[in-house]
């Protein structure tokens, strides 16, 4: 994956957050400003697209796929 370095100014809170979910998720915190950028662009893209269910691809996380049998079990 190419990178790009970027900077930029957040306010006090967001980098509180920031570190937190870092800590939390165990990844760096120029990772979490990654995931959620790629989550904002995701639903930016989405909010154009005819799909009412298209907003919420990407916004859960979780396992990719499910068995729906097993939900009728």
């Amino acid at each position: 994956m190419e990178l790009m370095r970027k900077q930029t100014y957040i306010t006090p809170e967001q980098d509180r957050a920031m570190k937190r979910l870092a800590r939390q998720y165990g990844i760096t915190e120029a990772e979490v400003v990654r995931r959620a950028l790629d989550r904002w662009l995701s639903a930016e893209e989405a909010a154009g697209s005819d799909d009412p269910f298209a907003a919420l691809i990407g916004s859960v996380d979780g396992p990719t796929e499910v068995d729906h049998d097993d939900i009728y079990r």
